[in-house]
């Protein structure tokens, strides 16, 4: 029995950045947590739903080290970057019926040039080993606060030298790793090591159980289930509609032709991997009616078969 066993069988699922870079599909961007307490997420669980996904990512905290959701243990660090509302259970609780597994997008650098008071407080530029433990410690409090709701994680800006300063050199990936599994020992965990690089880090290998996968466009293929980096389980993550996140004025549009999505994925479920189709909603909690229309087409035609 392996953690990915269930992931392996999936197959297919989606990715969200919802962040404080979104932008709404009318009117003016809210501050990120009036948006929090305004998502609509009976629609979003609804698309989601409708798309054949098995599993969903979405996004504990992106740039600004914001979180849509209550911890006492970042206000300590940070005042008001948490929100008053639980986005994060209440996305788990809405999509238990569905048999939809929610897994979270975990970042710890808090790069935005807007925000550096994380950066400040935990030492990131000055004392890099004092920063990773900042990180250890509130990926541990969300992992213990959301128990077995959550079922995995992938942890973005672990990259190796030269990419971005070799800032993945200041974490012990074994730590790290328990840390995001100490609310839920079966929790996979995907250590984003090389971005968008051709892949191939041994840095997981035996502590990562799949391969971060980022991709910008549809080209990789598995050999066979356990051909990630580190022999992980494979996985594949590529932008879809809007470049990650939709943080520019207009409609997410799919970038993709159906047929080429669906054969894509069958392509590599045929070789027991697993593909996220990561899709940028709006502000206010709903996919673009043109993406939508693509998922619910995809479904239609078995990509969750």
């Amino acid at each position: 029995m392996r953690r990915t066993d269930w992931f392996s069988e999936a197959g297919y699922g989606m990715f969200v950045h919802w962040t404080t870079h979104t932008m709404p599909e009318k009117g003016e961007q809210k501050d990120y947590f009036d948006a929090v307490d305004d998502f609509d997420i009976d629609t979003f669980v609804t698309q989601v739903a409708s798309s054949g996904a098995k599993f969903l990512f979405f996004t504990a905290t992106h740039a600004d080290m914001k979180v849509p959701f209550p911890l006492p243990e970042l206000d300590e660090i940070v005042p008001n970057h948490t929100a008053r509302r639980d986005l994060i259970g209440e996305l788990a609780d809405k999509l238990e019926p569905y048999g939809i597994r929610l897994m979270l997008y975990f970042n710890g650098e808090g790069s935005s040039t807007a925000n550096p008071e994380w950066q400040i407080a935990t030492g990131f530029k000055d004392n890099p080993k004092r920063h990773a433990e900042f990180c250890y410690h509130i990926a541990s409090a969300i992992s213990k606060k959301y128990g077995n709701k959550i079922h995995g994680w992938w942890i973005d800006c672990c990259y190796e030298p030269p990419i971005c300063a070799g800032r993945g050199t200041r974490y012990d990936y074994k730590r790290y790793a328990e840390a995001l599994r100490s609310g839920n020992p079966d929790a996979i965990v995907a250590f984003n090591f090389r971005g968008v690089e051709p892949w191939g880090s041994e840095w997981g290998r035996g502590i990562s159980d799949y391969q971060a996968g980022e991709e910008n466009e549809l080209k990789f293929l598995p050999e066979h289930r356990f051909s990630g980096e580190g022999d992980t389980q494979w996985f594949a993550l590529c932008w879809m509609d809007d470049y990650w996140v939709h943080e520019k004025v207009g409609t997410p549009t799919p970038v993709y032709e159906n047929q080429v999505v669906l054969d894509y994925v069958k392509a590599i479920k045929s070789k027991g991997g697993v593909f996220a189709y990561n899709v940028a909603p709006y502000q206010e909690g709903h996919i673009s009616e043109l993406t939508y229309a693509q998922l619910k087409w995809l479904k239609e035609n078995g990509i969750d078969k």
